[in-house]
């Protein structure tokens, strides 16, 4: 089996009426949810659906926090799950790498419409590629997971260098700023133009520059060698064997697409960011949220039925007849996540819960609590 670390972008209908729910003018008053509600919906998911252990989070106006934790990290050890036990948060990272590229653009040590080539002189294939295309997936790159021989060898610690070097070899899937594709390749090349930029890790940069500001004392570059405490574990489900150990997957490979352990706790903190509030200012992320427009002007959005879609830098954003909610999911061999941060309300939820393919059960977590239970 493969395994994917790609963001999934698989947004159910469902979701789409908790989103509804907080435009317009409950986003001012922002929603109210319960330890009560959480605790009645969460546990009700997990049982249906075989979920071992699951993180919950909640930021709401007014500094009100909610933090909830269910099942077991470890089902061989029967180890649960507490507000700091760590998960691997998959492709949110992007959301951490878009922050940084950010952040030294406030500083002038780059732009969003630097040229790769700028960067990597090497590979001038690329050079009518963007930052920016990259933030935004539209830079017609190759994804790593989908391409030989990083596909079927994804278990091996591969260098960030060595994915960048063997995907360049391979022609564009479109011309850059023509579509949108989702591509881990780009968010590779992005903590490697950090490195350049800086001088340093990324894990180094995450560390002093992102996360030790905001107080995530639980987040971090993973690693599978690394010992950590209260790392979570991950596993899969099938109907014919049951519950196993989910198939390895390096974090190495991913990097700062998607290599980078957090919990819901430390991902709510993201809030001061969106807000304006800590390391970018206001008109860093309004540039942030914005949709992917294409070459031809018009705004990127996807072709999933019912609830659409569209690339901020880092995100996958959820469009709205109000507006737009800036959102990410994250999916990584044994593990999923997502965040979704509602601008009227300043409200932001986060969810981990460490069994594949369980992203759709944590949308209907978030439609369940901010939807159905307002209606």
């Amino acid at each position: 089996m493969t395994v994917k670390y790609k963001g999934s972008r698989i947004m159910l209908f469902v979701l789409m009426l908790g989103m509804t729910t907080l435009s317009g003018a409950q986003a001012v008053e922002g929603p109210q949810v319960t330890r009560a509600q959480i605790k009645e919906v969460v546990t009700k998911v997990m049982q249906e659906r075989h979920i071992p252990g699951l993180s919950i989070a909640v930021s709401m106006p007014g500094g009100k926090v909610i933090e909830k934790s269910f099942g077991l990290a470890n089902v061989e050890y029967k180890q649960p799950v507490e507000k700091d036990s760590i998960f691997e948060i998959g492709s949110i990272s992007k959301t951490f790498t878009a922050i940084g590229i950010m952040m030294l653009q406030e500083e002038g040590k780059l732009s969003v419409n630097d040229k790769i080539t700028k960067y990597f002189p090497q590979y001038p294939g690329w050079n009518e590629i963007t930052l920016k295309h990259l933030l935004q997936h539209t830079s017609g790159i190759k994804d790593v997971t989908d391409l030989e021989p990083f596909k079927g060898n994804q278990g091996k610690d591969w260098t960030p260098q060595e994915v960048v070097a063997g995907i360049a070899r391979e022609p564009l899937d479109f011309e850059p700023g023509q579509k949108a594709k989702y591509s881990n390749t780009g968010c590779i090349i992005l903590g490697l133009v950090i490195e350049k930029v800086t001088g340093i890790s990324f894990g180094d940069f995450l560390a002093a520059r992102i996360t030790k500001p905001l107080g995530m004392a639980h987040t971090g570059l993973g690693s599978k060698s690394a010992l950590i405490p209260k790392r979570v574990s991950g596993y899969t489900y099938t109907y014919a064997g049951g519950l196993m150990n989910a198939e390895y997957a390096s974090l190495a490979l991913p990097y700062a697409s998607g290599g980078i352990l957090s919990t819901p706790s430390d991902l709510i903190k993201l809030a001061k960011v969106f807000r304006g509030e800590a390391l970018l200012n206001k008109k860093s992320i309004r540039e942030m949220f914005a949709p992917a427009l294409l070459n031809n002007g018009t705004r990127y959005e996807s072709s999933d039925p019912g609830l659409k879609i569209t690339f901020g830098y880092g995100l996958d954003s959820i469009i709205l007849k109000e507006g737009i909610i800036p959102a990410k999911t994250g999916g990584i061999s044994g593990f999923n996540s997502f965040f979704a941060y509602f601008p009227g309300s300043q409200t932001m939820v986060a969810l981990t819960a460490n069994l594949n393919n369980s992203l759709q059960d944590l949308l209907i977590i978030v439609d369940a609590l901010f939807g159905s239970a307002k209606k």
